[in-house]
């Protein structure tokens, strides 16, 4: 890859995580060639917009699975402008707007994906709010009507409700009606969502207690995307026939990743979880599940891409209101002071929008905001 400041009309502008000797991952804004042309099937986009969300965190950390070795291209969501389609592609044209839903390389100038994870934008949703859209509500879409198949009457449990997913939870459990929702959050995101959210607790002190005095009889269904702790506390709280289902690991970062003695001690505890019985789980009618879109993404097949393809045209909805932030990176702005920016949305009945910074966790993101915003700054 060439330095940034050399880029020719075959390059284009990217955002690599590289390896340092030491082993420090870090970010660069650099340059590299172009894609090629899109083949059958294949779409080719010019980015307007790209989502942060905490996968892009673990990533930076070496904490995804998969992971490309260093330098790669990160990002899983990002809009942009039709510039070309291969053979067999009818769904899109040359200059629609669309988002897209990639395994990395979101986070550069163009790129080409396959049809099945590109999608019109409606008009009335920005290149930014499109950007955030994909990872968090096919997330939550899949968690609450696919595993959870929740229903009127229920009682659901989920972490950083301030998050990317937790915010599309909050949206789209409003569909179901007679749902109570509990939730757990940072204090300072407490204003933007008590409206929304019928039982509201702060994550670091222990919840238990007081989620059994709302539901005696336990949960029906637990979301957790933080693991350690927070697996044998929802397993405690589902009732009989109740289920949970992990799909993140979000206390992962809660420990200090750069010191070697704090991550060890982290690791440590979150192993420390009970194993869990299957005969238990047979004798109190619960279940387990587990959920990783990104492994969908990895190893699904062309079925599997239909099948978020069908859920992304189903939850093209119209959002309930509110006030939270989100980070985007935008490559085609003009002022360094603009590529990357945390701005504020309303997510109001007449529009349609998105959440916050990360899918799984609302409390890390002024820190993670600051190095995007450096990366960003020298990319002019």
């Amino acid at each position: 890859m060439a330095n940034g400041e050399n880029k020719s009309s075959s390059d284009m502008k990217c955002i690599i995580i590289q390896q340092s000797f030491t082993g420090k991952r870090e970010f660069k804004v650099t340059t590299t060639p172009k894609p090629p042309p899109p083949v059958d099937g294949e779409v080719l986009i010019t980015v307007k917009a790209c989502g942060i969300n905490f996968n892009d965190v673990l990533g930076r950390y070496g904490l995804l699975e998969d992971l490309p070795r260093p330098p790669f291209i990160p990002g899983f969501e990002c809009s942009g402008e039709v510039l070309d389609i291969g053979s067999n592609v009818t769904h899109v044209e040359k200059g629609d707007r669309v988002l897209v839903l990639t395994r990395f390389s979101a986070w550069a100038e163009q790129i080409v994906v396959k049809k099945d994870l590109v999608f019109k934008i409606p008009k009335e949703m920005s290149f930014r709010e499109a950007a955030v859209f994909p990872v968090a509500y096919l997330t939550a879409y899949i968690l609450l009507f696919e595993i959870g198949n929740v229903k009127s009457g229920q009682t659901l449990l989920f972490h950083s409700a301030a998050g990317g997913v937790g915010v599309a939870l909050t949206q789209l459990a409003k569909l179901v009606p007679n749902l109570t929702i509990i939730a757990t959050a940072s204090s300072h995101k407490f204003d933007a969502l008590r409206a929304h959210i019928h039982y509201l607790f702060e994550h670091d002190f222990d919840y238990v207690a007081d989620v059994k005095k709302i539901a005696p009889e336990g949960v029906d269904l637990v979301l957790d995307c933080m693991a350690g702790d927070d697996c044998e506390r929802g397993l405690a709280l589902l009732k009989f026939n109740g289920k949970y289902i992990m799909y993140g690991t979000s206390s992962l970062l809660s420990w200090d990743v750069k010191n070697l003695f704090g991550f060890t001690k982290g690791m440590s505890t979150w192993w420390q979880n009970d194993k869990i019985s299957c005969l238990r789980l047979f004798q109190d009618s619960k279940s387990i599940h587990g959920f990783n879109l990104l492994q969908l993404l990895l190893r699904g097949s062309n079925e599997t891409r239909r099948y978020l393809a069908d859920i992304m045209h189903k939850i093209c909805i119209r959002p309930i209101h509110v006030r939270l932030s989100y980070t985007v990176i935008e490559p085609c702005l003009y002022k360094k002071s603009d590529k990357v920016k945390k701005l504020k949305t309303d997510l109001t009945n007449d529009g349609h929008s998105s959440s916050t910074s990360g899918p799984d966790d609302d409390a890390n993101d002024e820190e993670d905001l600051d190095e995007f915003q450096q990366i960003s700054s020298s990319s002019s």
